[in-house]
This record gives structure tokens, C-alpha cells and sequence, in this order.
């Protein structure tokens, strides 16, 4: 039976897992060379085939492809929506099936600093120039992981764009990367990219691999 794992969904209730050698592991080494597209659905960073930067999730390994953004976000947490979301997609060469790292995004401090990719991708999606052609250049993108990535939710998904293919395995982090409320402010100006609301968990468990809040001490 199809459309039965469909993504985003509004992620709640999710069960603490240890993931062990199943967890998750980021190998990606920064400097990346990568392109920026501008496209109908949005911008997005490609890169190219043979990039050797990949993670590992399930002892499985992915190498990676692209990340884009969604706004405002397309998953939700306990019924409530980020301002941003950002995918970073890397794909199994022998299935084909695909590992996404979900980022939420909200501003932040007026004096922080945005990943230098920031200006460049505002800067592209400002202009309707085809002689422009595709600006180029190394990007990392841990740049975009906030410092507690490792406190993430783990569910099995689908693609959130046509054809919705349910070939994804997710991890949403936590706690959401901040950006300068300026640029966040200019990037969400001349995004177009839209979002996919929630849909059903049907029979589905939400994994996280961290631990819930202790409750406040009585005086």
C-alpha cells in the first residue's frame, strides 16, 4: 500500500531511542564545491556526483546531493511551525533511497553571524538575470548545524515535493539554527519555495535520541 509514509508530518509524541551504531554520523569534510540553482521550486545548492561527502544512518551510507529551503517550515513540533527549514539531501548509490537532515531556522541575534552561503543565495534569488548563469563556489554545510544536531528525531518519510516518493529516511533536529533577524528578514523576502502541510503518521513511529525535559523542583 502507497501513500501510507508520507512527509512532513507534525512530529509529537516521539520515543526515546538508542541508536548505538545506528546513530547517525556526519562525515562531511567543509570547502565543498557546490552550485546555486534558481529554479520554480526554489534555490538550491547542487553538488556534484562524485563528492565524496557523505553521512552514515543505519550502517547505511549517503552521499550528499543538495540542500534547499522551505518557508515556513514543512514539518511542525507539537502543532507549532518554524519560520525556515532546511533540507540537506544525500542519496545511496546502489538504491537510490535518500537521507535527509531536516535544520528549522528562526532569527536570532541582530549581532550573530549567518553562513557566508546566506548573502550569496540572497543575492541570487534578488535577480531575474539569466546571464547570471549558476554562481559557483565552496560552501560548508556545518555552517548550518546548530551546535546540539545531535538531539534530532528520526522518522521514516517520503519526498515533499512530486513525485512523493517514500524512499527517505529523516532527521529533524531539535533545536533550530538562528540566523541575524535582517538577513533572515531579506532571505524570506524573495524566497518563493512553498510547503507541504503535515500529513497523517498512520502507523509510523517518531524516534528522538534524547531525553525529556526533568520537571522543575518543588521549593
Amino acid at each position: 500500500m502507497t501513500d501510507q509514509q508520507q512527509s512532513p508530518i507534525n512530529i509529537t509524541n516521539a520515543i526515546k531511542a538508542d541508536f548505538g551504531t545506528d546513530g547517525l554520523h556526519i562525515e562531511w569534510k567543509g570547502d565543498i564545491h557546490g552550485h546555486v540553482q534558481h529554479d520554480d521550486h526554489g534555490v538550491k545548492v547542487v553538488f556534484a556526483s562524485d563528492c565524496r561527502q557523505f553521512l552514515t544512518l543505519c550502517g547505511t551510507r549517503y552521499f550528499l546531493r543538495q540542500f534547499h529551503f522551505h518557508h515556513p517550515s514543512e514539518h511542525w513540533v507539537d502543532g507549532e511551525q518554524h519560520t525556515m527549514e532546511l533540507h540537506i539531501v544525500h542519496q545511496n548509490i546502489d538504491n537510490g533511497s535518500l537521507a535527509v537532515i531536516g535544520i528549522f531556522i528562526e532569527p536570532g541575534k541582530a549581532k550573530g553571524v549567518a553562513p557566508p552561503l546566506v548573502s550569496q543565495l540572497i543575492s541570487v534569488l534578488s535577480t531575474t538575470s539569466e546571464a547570471c548563469g549558476e554562481p559557483s563556489g565552496p560552501t560548508d554545510p556545518r555552517d548550518f548545524l546548530p551546535i546540539t544536531w545531535q538531539k534530532h528525531y528520526r522518522y521514516e518519510g517520503s519526498l515533499t515535493t512530486p513525485p512523493y516518493s517514500e524512499n527517505v529516511s529523516w532527521v529533524v533536529v531539535k533545536e533550530p539554527l538562528e540566523i541575524p533577524k535582517a538577513e533572515l528578514k531579506k532571505l524570506m523576502g524573495v524566497f518563493k519555495a512553498e510547503a507541504r502541510f503535515p500529513q497523517p503518521l498512520n502507523r509510523r513511529y517518531v524516534l528522538k535520541t534524547f531525553d525529556p525535559p526533568k520537571p522543575a523542583r518543588g521549593k
